[in-house]
């Protein structure tokens, strides 16, 4: 089976290929939120490299939040049209999931930036869910957390928490490929997964509104 898997759920975008479960190819830039104009030439630069098409991928795989609503939308529905076009598989994973991947055997706290004070987090015991993708503030976190015992925080968002406040026994792993949710990770992750005919993205929370609706003149 040939995987691609593609993430831009957070500033980082990333593109990798997979065939079965070796990775083939893997590319990732920061580029906020103009994933838009990057993914394409990514995802084109990678099957270049590799003499690939997308007609040779049997599964898609896509990041599918939390994290921008905007960079959801474009990695959702390009993968998704892709899939369409080709007839191929398509899987979502979810962001803070594979923040997490290669760590199952422990405790695992993931953590991605939701702006405004806020974070998106989930909590892993040994594989199994905790908490579910969910958006706190991050004056609440350390309290909501107290209790869990020794745990891994991922996500480079977690090097900005006050750890000691509360006694809490967390190692921090925030460096790549823990620190931003990557292609790679997800693609190992959606090896096994079953296939969907259609993808719901995971906002888990409402978009922040910045600047009042532009009124549209019909003349």
């Amino acid at each position: 089976m040939r995987i691609a898997a593609l993430d831009t759920s957070t500033l980082l975008g990333s593109v990798a290929l997979f065939d079965h479960e070796v990775l083939v190819a893997e590319d990732s830039r920061r580029v906020s939120n103009a994933h838009g104009e990057a993914l394409l030439p990514m995802l084109q630069g990678l099957f270049a490299r590799t003499g690939w098409s997308p007609r040779d991928i049997d599964r898609w795989a896509v990041g599918i939040g939390p994290g921008s609503f905007t960079g959801i939308r474009i990695g959702v529905a390009t993968a998704q049209g892709i899939a369409l076009a080709t007839g191929a598989e398509l899987v979502g994973v979810n962001s803070l999931e594979t923040l997490a991947e290669g760590l199952e055997d422990t405790t695992v706290i993931s953590l991605l930036s939701a702006l405004r004070g806020e974070v998106f987090v989930s909590v892993r015991h040994e594989g199994a869910v905790v908490v579910p993708p969910s958006c706190w503030s991050l004056d609440e976190l350390t309290a909501r957390l107290e209790g869990f015992g020794p745990a891994v925080a991922v996500g480079e968002i977690a090097r900005s928490v006050d750890w000691g406040g509360r006694h809490l026994h967390v190692e921090l792993r925030t460096e790549p490929p823990h620190d931003l949710p990557r292609a790679s990770n997800l693609g190992r992750l959606a090896f096994n997964r079953l296939a969907s005919p259609w993808l719901e993205p995971l906002y888990v929370s409402a978009p922040h509104l910045t600047r009042p609706a532009a009124k549209v003149l019909v003349r």
